[in-house]
Formats: C-alpha cells, sequence, structure tokens
C-alpha cells in the first residue's frame, strides 16, 4: 500500500512539473537583432526577411540587440502598416559577453494575430522597425 501510494505521489508530481514548464517557457520570447538589416523613420518596413514571430501569449521579451547598439534606456513598441503604436513597453538594455540584451515586460493578449513591425529605439531617436507576425 506504501509502494502504490509513493508511486502515485511521484507520478503526480511529475505531471504536476510537466503541465507547468510549458506555460513557464512560453511567456518569454527571445529574439535575436544581431544579425538582421533594419529600416528606420517613419513609415519604412524591410520586407526582404522573414519576419520575427511572436506568440500572444508571451508576457516577456528579450532582445538581443544590433552589434554595436549602446546600453541603456529604449522604447519597444508594435507599430502597424499605418504607423499606429498597439503598445510600447520600456526597458534598460545591458552589455554582457559581447551581446547587448535589453529586456521587457509586455502584454500582447489584446494584440490581433498578424503582421507588425517591432519598434526599437532610445528615447528621443526614430524607431528602428523590424517585419514581426504576432501569432
Amino acid at each position: 500500500m506504501a509502494a502504490a501510494a509513493v508511486l502515485l505521489f511521484g507520478v503526480g508530481g511529475w505531471l504536476w512539473v510537466r503541465a507547468r514548464h510549458p506555460v513557464e517557457a512560453t511567456d518569454t520570447a527571445v529574439l535575436d537583432l544581431r544579425e538582421r538589416s533594419v529600416a528606420r523613420g517613419q513609415n519604412k518596413s524591410n520586407t526582404s526577411q522573414a519576419p520575427l514571430e511572436i506568440a500572444r501569449t508571451a508576457k516577456h521579451l528579450v532582445l538581443d540587440l544590433p552589434i554595436g547598439s549602446k546600453e541603456g534606456p529604449y522604447d519597444v513598441g508594435l507599430i502597424t502598416a499605418s504607423g499606429d503604436e498597439l503598445l510600447r513597453a520600456t526597458g534598460t538594455a545591458e552589455l554582457r559577453d559581447h551581446v547587448t540584451r535589453l529586456r521587457v515586460d509586455v502584454d500582447l493578449g489584446s494584440v490581433r494575430a498578424g503582421a507588425y513591425s517591432l519598434g526599437i529605439r532610445q528615447p528621443g531617436l526614430e524607431w528602428t522597425r523590424y517585419p514581426i507576425r504576432v501569432l
């Protein structure tokens, strides 16, 4: 009887951990922008490259910024083709192991699936845009 209880407890614990782990893994999206070409300005978007992809369930973004990006504060926005901002988040980029990494919290739950631009800028500068698809 004791062995059955231990086995049942072990299987239940394993199922609980397995069920919780995918939720935690999908709430953070990591986007590598280091090798991507950019489009700067109000209405420009580079369509010659495959868009980045992000799930609507993402709550946190980790952006590996292009080589040469500076540390410090950044704005991150999700921008429509007409230039409307659907959301904006702010964060501080830090240089570690030769990679400038920016972490921001987002809420994509109200954003419709589709094609947008991911805008990144230091305060006071123009958006640098990357094509992105929200899934």
